[in-house]
């Protein structure tokens, strides 16, 4: 057990031997995520080799290794150049391809990575990229390494960094040879549903698994969205006190249609916390942690803007993604809004204290039935995102398997919702369906049952003049997909009048989205 700043003697024979030769996996990054792998690889017995250009970040890396109960240290070493990660593998004729897993920022970085490594590795070889990126970089980077005869493999890896080091869910995509390569590691690291099914699968081709993990990300920030806002109607609006919403959380996440929610879980755990790093507060740490999300503003996440942008670019309405992203966006500056508020001097949330501290059993029901039709709803629209886009790039990506990689191990993991959707989804091939609310009248009929509760915690919130707007945009949306008729033929009216888009006559609508054939000539040119 090794403990203080001062590395020890076997922390630097580990750091840049030129005398390892037996490294199974390089990981390249040494930050939280490339952290965490590193150690649970060598808990699976991997033999490790961590790279990072930060001497001291690989140094605290090795110490940890050291400091880590489970993990034989011995299996782990740490370097700070790229030519010797790449030496520390077994000598060519091995017949063992090299496996490379990047944990790095989206971006530039990794193609600055491989430039470095075309010329350090041999054909066959594969880098597995298990940052969050985009797409369509994932693609290039792909052809790039076809050229070179090595494998490129982007693979969402979800759960934050605890899970990074305890297993997390993972969604890889490329080429089938190269997963078959990494395949038998990949069920090792992964987290295991209670039956032990490990939560990583074959995505499908290209950009695939990191688009998966993309729109996971996007559900994501929609739960998060509807989570705070829930709390700031229980809280804000109708004073209850954390540790009473602590018990509602807890209490939806051991049983009915939110059990076994990872959010709601934490959620629950985090409201009870009274000190923290630099805070100290009776009534939760939460009452002293700045109402400010960063994380899209400052670039340093891209996965809710990129879903928010694909959900408009691939023509498919998910109204909870991108509320919840607007309103990071507007968070993130506290300074700017404060201005802002000035100016506007709008109502704030009003108080409207419930009765003892207690809420009136039906409407604590009404919360729970909201929570969980805001949070299915937010699953509907990122898995239509996803069967559009594995439609339109040709992927044949199954949303039964990712419900199934997402049962453990990632930020998503909602355990009654997975047991409904699963056996629904399971009955579909690749790429369907592309309306899960046309197709799966079982999914249509569960949300029709939260629509009243919706409505009603809607309603509060906008009676008091609460920020709910993944909440409210989980209504309209609704109201919208289920309404027989829509204020939009006025819409179709006036682009008709000013653009000559032309219209359908009721009744003689054509299936699909084409444009209409009669035009009107309101006004003569």
């Amino acid at each position: 057990m090794v403990s203080g700043s001062i590395p020890s003697t076997a922390v630097m024979s580990r750091l840049d031997s030129q005398d390892v030769h037996d490294v199974q996996v390089g990981i390249i990054g040494s930050g939280s995520m490339g952290a965490g792998m590193t150690l649970l690889f060598a808990e699976h017995g991997a033999t490790v080799g961590c790279y990072d250009t930060d001497k001291e970040a690989v140094k605290t890396l090795l110490r940890q290794s050291e400091e880590d109960k489970v993990v034989d240290e011995s299996k782990v070493y740490g370097f700070t150049s790229l030519a010797g990660l790449i030496h520390a593998f077994p000598r060519q004729g091995q017949n063992q391809p090299r496996i490379l897993v990047l944990s790095l920022p989206h971006g530039s970085p990794a193609d600055g990575i491989l430039d470095e490594l075309k010329d350090l590795l041999d054909k066959g070889d594969v880098i597995l990229d298990c940052g969050n990126e985009w797409w369509a970089d994932t693609q290039k980077r792909q052809a790039k390494c076809e050229r070179l005869g090595i494998h490129w493999i982007g693979s969402g890896v979800s759960g934050g960094y605890q899970a990074a080091r305890h297993g997390p869910s993972m969604s890889p995509g490329g080429s089938e040879e190269a997963y078959a390569i990494v395949e038998p590691y990949l069920k090792q690291w992964a987290a295991k549903t209670p039956s032990g099914e490990p939560c990583v699968a074959y995505i499908g081709p290209g950009g695939s698994g990191h688009y998966v993990k993309m729109v996971h990300n996007g559900i994501e920030h929609a739960h998060l969205s509807i989570l705070c806002e829930v709390r700031a109607l229980l809280h804000g609006v109708l004073d209850l006190d954390n540790d009473t919403i602590a018990k509602m959380f807890e209490e939806w996440n051991e049983d009915g249609p939110l059990r076994g929610n990872f959010l709601v879980g934490i959620g629950f755990k985090g409201l009870r916390f009274k000190e923290g790093d630099g805070i100290k507060n009776e009534q939760g740490i939460v009452e002293e942690i700045e109402d400010k999300v960063t994380q899209d503003a400052d670039r340093s996440e891209g996965t809710g803007t990129w879903s928010a942008r694909e959900a408009m670019n691939r023509h498919v309405a998910c109204p909870a993604i991108a509320a919840a992203h607007t309103l990071r966006i507007i968070s993130a500056d506290k300074f700017e809004r404060l201005a802002v508020v000035h100016n506007l001097s709008t109502p704030q949330p009003q108080k409207k204290p419930v009765k003892d501290g207690k809420l009136d059993p039906e409407l604590a029901k009404a919360f729970h039935q909201a929570t969980y039709g805001a949070i299915l709803g937010a699953f509907v629209q990122g898995l239509e995102l996803i069967t559009r886009t594995s439609t339109d790039e040709e992927w044949g990506v199954s949303l039964a398997t990712c419900m199934k990689i997402w049962r453990a191990g990632c930020i998503i993991q909602s355990d009654a919702i997975c047991d409904l959707l699963l056996p629904i989804l399971e009955k579909f091939g690749p790429s369907q369906p592309l309306n899960l609310l046309e197709s799966c009248p079982e999914i249509a009929s569960e949300l029709a049952k939260t629509y009243a509760s919706l409505k009603k915690i809607v309603a509060l919130g906008v009676e008091t003049d609460a920020v709910i707007p993944a909440m409210s945009a989980t209504l309209e949306w609704l109201k919208s997909v289920g309404g027989k008729n829509l204020p939009t033929n006025f819409q179709e009216m006036e682009l008709d009048y000013f653009g000559h888009h032309n219209y359908d006559i009721v009744g003689k609508t054509e299936k699909g989205h084409h444009k209409g054939r009669y035009h009107t000539e309101f006004k003569s040119t």
